[in-house]
């Protein structure tokens, strides 16, 4: 999709006239990632803001314990790295690409003009923020409370719900992912995932087919979820 075009669909971005959108994109540079290619560290200064134009971006960090808990997958229209530069922190998370993708980069100058160019922006986005630190709150509640089974359920139904296809009543997740890519988003090895999504399996509550999951019936996966 014409970068332009996807900037006028991103919410965080609606509210600026024709003209100030045409300057976003004119100050915006276009760059291209490659699988597995790295876009910044953890703890690494900030000097940008990125727009997924096209691919996916995964948003992860790594333990003392070289652990890796997966925060998000992000695709078409989302953004990342906002935080550290409204904080004029480093990164609090790592960024790299899990397949090759396009991206629209609005360096750390033009991205606080932008926010100081209309008040609606600075709203959308701390209504942004507070969203992502109420689902950072929920991750932190699961890993003490939740055991592996309803940790595992509410992970496939978070990405079902997020980015995952209706037929009838079930999801399809739009994108594959393999079991260390899943055990990176619940924050667990593989073996335990394995286990969980194999139970998970035989409740008919998760099925796969040509490397996609399947949730046939979500309202029943998220009852063992509010369980767990």
């Amino acid at each position: 999709m014409n970068g332009l075009k996807l900037l006028k669909k991103i919410p965080f971005l609606s509210a600026l006239s024709a003209k100030h959108l045409q300057e976003v994109y004119r100050l915006a540079e276009e760059v291209s990632v490659h699988t597995r290619q790295s876009l910044f560290a953890k703890r690494q200064d900030s000097d940008a803001m990125y727009i997924v134009l096209s691919g996916r971006i995964k948003i992860f960090t790594n333990s003392a314990s070289k652990k890796r808990k997966t925060f998000a997958y992000l695709t078409e229209g989302e953004f990342f790295g906002e935080m550290s530069l409204l904080e004029g922190t480093t990164r609090s998370a790592a960024a790299s690409a899990v397949e090759p993708s396009r991206l629209l980069m609005i360096r750390k100058k033009d991205f606080q003009r932008l926010l100081a160019s209309d008040p609606k922006l600075a709203l959308y986005l701390l209504q942004t923020v507070c969203e992502r630190l109420r689902r950072a709150n929920e991750e932190i509640e699961g890993l003490l409370f939740r055991n592996i089974l309803g940790r595992v359920a509410k992970a496939m139904l978070e990405l079902g719900r997020r980015s995952g296809e209706a037929h009838g009543t079930a999801l399809i997740l739009k994108d594959r992912y393999t079991q260390q890519e899943l055990a990176d988003v619940v924050g667990t090895t593989r073996e335990p995932l394995t286990r969980a999504l194999s139970t998970l399996r035989r409740a008919g509550l998760v099925a796969q087919h040509e490397g996609r999951y399947t949730i046939p019936a979500p309202e029943k996966l998220a009852g063992l979820c509010i369980e767990a």
